[in-house]
């Protein structure tokens, strides 16, 4: 089945949405949740630190995978779009033009630090 220029370029600008939706939430998950590690002094015992690791672990895997395949999604798009040799729209120029080769390693690079982060967070007792 084909789609059509409109029909690509909806479909595009949905997957941008979501990939901004999902980013936007993974960013105030980590402020709100970096802000309570380093402001609140919690004497937290190493077993429910640990379990903690492997829950977030889970979970930042989970949206690892979805920011993964929305730009797989994405870039698919970009190549159904080159395929129609889809001048005749600005729209459809610059989504062309959108460089998606940086944004895996983007991506992999953000969860990792952000999860050395909250590792440091768990584990380094603050100083009072």
């Amino acid at each position: 089945m084909d789609l059509s220029l409109f029909e690509l370029i909806s479909l595009s600008t949905q997957l941008h949405t979501q990939l901004y939706e999902h980013w936007a939430v993974f960013i105030s998950l980590h402020l709100a949740l970096l802000g309570g590690l380093f402001a609140f002094d919690l004497n937290i015992k190493t077993g429910f630190k640990i379990s903690f690791l492997l829950f977030y672990g889970l979970f930042a895997g989970i949206n690892l995978a979805v920011s993964i395949n929305l730009l797989n999604q994405v870039a698919a798009i970009v190549s159904d779009l080159n395929s129609l040799g889809a001048e005749q729209s600005q729209l459809a120029v610059y989504l062309q033009q959108e460089d998606l080769a940086y944004s895996r390693p983007v991506l992999i690079f953000t969860h990792l630090i952000t999860g050395l982060m909250v590792l440091l967070g768990l584990f380094i007792p603050s100083k009072k």
